[in-house]
């Protein structure tokens, strides 16, 4: 062992002794950074959870948080680094699409053996990486894009440019923070009951006053372009001036009301068809290669296999 890396890892597991008593052994010191043993076991919990029970174990675990280490590390010489709050927001994303709110969603994961801290660890990793690359490789990816739009607009007629312009509100019927089952299957049988009698964009603030608890947005303009395949199926399904179904959000229970539709233009639609096809694949392969570089520098240390 060379006299630099036996310093990098005596002063690793210095800091480990230094932590209180109940804080897991070091189980891998990268470039002097330490990965604990209690950090690999969480992180193969979460990847045995993404993967359906199906997840490559200690070993794979162990290597994320390598690769995890090196990505920030670089990321930071940039003076990069996601944000707590984006990393919240994130979190509470994923836990939307669940139908649940950040606090039940924790908990639904604690049960399984995963801290958010753990989930929010690896969030952190993967958007400050993605930061790096995208100003890394930023000039590379404009080159591309203006190519492959070129390219696609001459092909004439294979791309179809057409979105929907959609202005919508949103309608909330609000719950209490830690709301029981039966609160919420409550507050749903009254959600549907409005969205039967709903009379309409214009009238819905006033609609919304004789209800309990019940708020209602500002209209908003969003291209279908914008919005996901999922939302997208159930708005082109909705009558004008009528609700989505009631879904579990933040706030409570959220409708979408349709106010306005028509046919537009979007050249994002023929952007991002183009660069399907050449920048995405391309950056993957860029960022893959800048990770092979950061490792092949790395000095490694596994002392447990965790």
């Amino acid at each position: 062992m060379s006299t630099r890396l036996r310093l990098f890892v005596a002063l690793a597991c210095l800091a480990a002794a230094a932590a209180p008593a109940r804080a897991q052994s070091v189980a891998v010191v990268v470039n002097g950074q330490p990965i604990l043993s209690s950090e690999i076991k969480s992180r193969a919990a979460l990847i045995a959870l993404a993967g359906g029970g199906k997840g490559g174990g200690v070993a794979a675990a162990r290597d994320e948080l390598i690769d995890e280490k090196l990505k920030v590390a670089e990321a930071k010489r940039y003076g990069m680094e996601a944000s707590d709050a984006q990393v919240d927001a994130a979190f509470a994303s994923i836990a939307q699409r669940t139908k649940l709110t950040p606090a039940q969603f924790t908990q639904a994961i604690g049960q399984r053996g995963v801290s958010a801290q753990t989930l929010k660890s690896r969030l952190k990793a993967e958007m400050t990486w993605a930061m790096l690359v995208r100003r890394k490789f930023a000039a590379q990816a404009a080159a591309r894009e203006k190519t492959a739009i070129a390219s696609a607009a001459n092909r004439g007629g294979q791309i179809d440019n057409r979105a929907i312009q959609y202005t919508l509100r949103q309608v909330i019927f609000v719950l209490p923070k830690g709301a029981t089952e039966a609160q919420v299957n409550q507050r749903r049988t009254e959600a549907n009951a409005a969205r039967a009698r709903f009379p309409g964009c214009d009238q819905a603030v006033q609609f919304a006053t004789s209800l309990r608890d019940v708020a209602v947005k500002e209209p908003v303009t969003r291209s279908s372009a914008s919005l996901g395949k999922e939302l997208n199926d159930n708005l082109s399904k909705v009558k004008l001036g009528s609700l989505t179904a009631p879904e579990r959000g933040e706030q409570g229970l959220e409708m979408i009301a349709v106010c306005e539709r028509k046919d537009i233009a979007d050249d994002n639609i023929l952007r991002r068809q183009a660069m399907d096809d050449t920048g995405g694949k391309e950056l993957e392969e860029q960022a893959k290669k800048y990770l092979q570089q950061l490792k092949s520098r790395a000095i490694v240390q596994v002392l447990s296999q965790g």
